[in-house]
């Protein structure tokens, strides 16, 4: 009897460090999916304002930047950002020093070239701490051409600082905006956003139509 109740009570702590150990190996993916699903469920909200505030963009300040684009100034970007910027939530009281050294990648880790699109170097704050990159690209946009694209990092400078997995963007049409990849099928969308080799641009919109992570 003695000796089984021994063996019973070896089984038992087997079967307690096994459990003990599961549970510490699924801890990190559990806090990781619970963080992304944190970070989506932000950049849903984020959109969804944005869609808002730009329809009424539309109405009251799209002719004072047609202004800015005729004038003679030579750098228009700062002008027309000024304009912009309560649209995007920025808050322009907040000190944009640290922003300096602040750097992102597409999702697959490659450096994002200067001539792209959706590269910038002027960064700000909104009210939440999410970080804010605005670039304006087309004084002359018309119909499917972008006047400017607007990224949003939804985890601040917290790492990873990739676009696709913490940071999201729009295109700024004259009607409106649109999400990175919104002209995709849900089929490519997640085929796009799920390759682990993609630069993660398609993800924006693959979110916002309901896409798993």
């Amino acid at each position: 009897m003695k000796k089984l109740q021994a063996f019973n009570m070896v089984e038992i702590m087997i079967v307690v460090c096994l459990l003990v150990t599961t549970v510490i190996l699924c801890l990190p993916i559990i806090f990781n999916n619970s963080k992304e699903a944190r970070i989506i469920a932000g950049w849903k909200r984020l959109y969804t304002e944005a869609e808002t505030n730009f329809e009424v963009f539309n109405v009251g300040d799209m002719e004072r930047i047609q202004s800015v684009c005729s004038s003679n100034i030579e750098d228009k970007e700062p002008e027309i950002y000024k304009i912009i910027a309560p649209y995007l939530n920025i808050d322009l009281s907040k000190n944009t020093k640290n922003l300096k050294y602040y750097h992102y990648r597409f999702k697959n880790g490659a450096q994002v070239p200067m001539q792209s699109n959706v590269f910038t170097k002027r960064f700000a704050y909104q009210e939440n701490g999410n970080i804010v990159g605005f670039r304006w690209l087309n004084c002359k946009c018309k119909g499917d051409e972008p006047c400017a694209t607007a990224l949003f990092d939804m985890n601040g400078t917290k790492a990873p600082n990739r676009i696709g997995k913490d940071i999201f963007g729009i295109h700024l049409y004259r009607n409106g905006i649109k999400a990175f990849g919104a002209k995709y099928t849900n089929d490519k969308l997640e085929r796009e956003c799920n390759n682990l080799h993609s630069n993660g641009m398609s993800c924006s919109e693959y979110y916002l139509r309901g896409g798993k992570f």
